[in-house]
């Protein structure tokens, strides 16, 4: 079964929150803290979180064979209410790219947590997942109704893991061909600029436009543009950001984030649809018929949709990304030095066509990246610790992979990875670590422990920075 032990140890769980550098103290609950002179707001259960970390500082640090442990502990707040339903228990999992699914069940209080000790005997990912259950056997929820867990892990060997499935032979000749398309389609004399205002006090340092480039494909660039106002000529950096998987169904808000005094920021609109002068209807037409099975956004993720990979969904988003900057280099308040892509999950995953497509990129920060090693089946087609939704894997969306356009950032690059986290399995680790050893420039990836998709622990909370310049790796908190 190729795990050396697994048991539980108590452990008491503030020395674990110590060596997060909680200095032995629990981060108390908003819900606990009260103004001077009024009476204290008493816990609530729902406050408590169950956290976890391994017994190195980096999570990823490991041999093959060697022990894991992950020290399990609740925080939250200072102390329990009178009606907790106490003892508590956690059930957890283990599962790891081994294939090995174990199981138990710990006890756990504020004053102590439990080990859970395991290995890998292969290069991968081990994860772990826990819930907390009360005396009653019933679930623990937060003040949202959900459960409270951890969701977790740890990796062994990661700079030996192997990608899922060969790079297609004509990956840079299919994205040369398609670039030299894009480069045929025109934009300068077709671009639209709609200065729109929205109520922001910034609107007296900056242009807010309604951006709309032409494009290869059947909808332009569009988005929102954000310029600083008396630019001059040459003193701008560039900034294009990307967004999330989704689709509208209503007109979007008004841009109000704006960028620093010396930066120009296109804020790309990831469909290309039109972000003023429509209503409800449309967003919701447009929404349908690109999904084409009703309005839950399905986009991509049919193996039908890579028939023909030059002609899918995401073949002319990517040149939407190219188009966005296109468009960026063509204005005189560019300074001719500064590009930079920036997005989590899709737009993390667009970032990463940005790195590895835009000529003259010279820095990325995506987080959480969608669609890497996009060849690892989704859950329930292999034992390795699969993608739980995204792209299938079929050979035609080989061309989209994150990690493959990772290959073709330009060593002069910088490249941040924002937030990696350790129990997300839309955008799975060994896909974003695949993505990040692939790179040839300086990189630098923040490891978040217990973070899924849409989740980051309150402090204290493991997370570990890895750095990497000129293919060496240095390793710091």
């Amino acid at each position: 079964m190729n795990i050396t032990h697994l048991f539980p140890v108590l452990v008491p769980a503030l020395a674990a929150a110590s060596a997060l550098g909680g200095e032995g103290k629990r981060a108390s609950s908003p819900a606990a803290v009260s103004r001077t002179g009024e009476t204290p707001v008493p816990p609530l259960i729902a406050d408590l979180k169950l956290k976890a970390r391994t017994d190195k500082e980096n999570p990823i640090d490991y041999e093959v064979g060697e022990t894991i442990r992950f020290d399990f502990f609740l925080d939250g707040v200072d102390k329990l209410p009178a009606n907790a339903p106490e003892p508590f228990h956690v059930v957890w999992t283990r599962t790891g790219d081994d294939g090995v699914m174990l199981k138990g069940t710990n006890t756990i209080s504020l004053a102590s947590g439990f080990s859970v000790e395991t290995s890998l005997a292969i290069p991968g990912i081990v994860r772990i997942q826990g819930t907390l259950y009360g005396a009653d056997s019933q679930k623990i929820k937060d003040g949202s109704n959900k459960d409270i867990a951890f969701d977790g892990g740890a990796g062994v060997a990661t700079e030996r893991m192997q990608f899922s499935a060969p790079e297609p032979a004509d990956f840079d000749s299919f994205w040369a061909e398609a670039k030299a398309k894009l480069a045929a389609v025109p934009f300068k004399d077709g671009v639209q600029l709609i200065e729109v205002f929205p109520a922001t006090s910034n609107t007296n340092k900056y242009h807010f436009y309604e951006a709309r480039v032409p494009c290869l494909g059947p909808r332009p660039v569009t988005g929102w543009l954000v310029v600083p106002r008396n630019a001059q000529p040459g003193t701008l950096s560039i900034k294009a950001t990307f967004e999330g998987y989704g689709m509208r169904t209503n007109a979007p808000a008004l841009p109000m984030g704006v960028p620093g005094p010396s930066q120009m920021i296109f804020a790309v609109n990831a469909h290309g649809y039109d972000m003023t002068g429509r209503d409800d209807r449309y967003y919701q037409d447009l929404n349908e018929a690109i999904n084409k099975r009703g309005r839950t956004a399905t986009y991509g993720l049919m193996e039908s949709d890579y028939d023909d990979p030059a002609d899918t969904y995401f073949y002319y988003m990517a040149l939407r990304v190219v188009r966005a900057f296109d468009y960026l280099k063509s204005r005189p308040e560019w300074n001719g030095r500064d590009v930079i892509a920036e997005g989590g999950s899709q737009g993390g995953l667009q970032t990463m066509w940005a790195g590895g497509l835009v000529d003259g990129i010279t820095q990325i920060r995506p987080s959480i990246t969608w669609g890497c090693d996009v060849g690892c089946p989704r859950r329930g087609h292999t034992q390795l610790l699969s993608r739980e939704r995204g792209f299938p894997s079929v050979p035609g969306a080989l061309y989209f992979d994150a990690a493959l356009h990772a290959k073709r950032v330009p060593a002069t690059c910088r490249a941040e990875i924002a937030r990696l986290g350790m129990g997300d399995y839309t955008c799975p680790p060994r896909g974003v670590l695949r993505s990040d050893y692939n790179m040839g420039c300086s990189v630098t990836v923040k490891l978040v422990q217990g973070s899924n998709h849409g989740y980051v622990p309150p402090e204290p909370n493991q997370t570990f920075t890895l750095s990497r310049a000129g293919g060496i790796d240095t390793i710091g908190k």
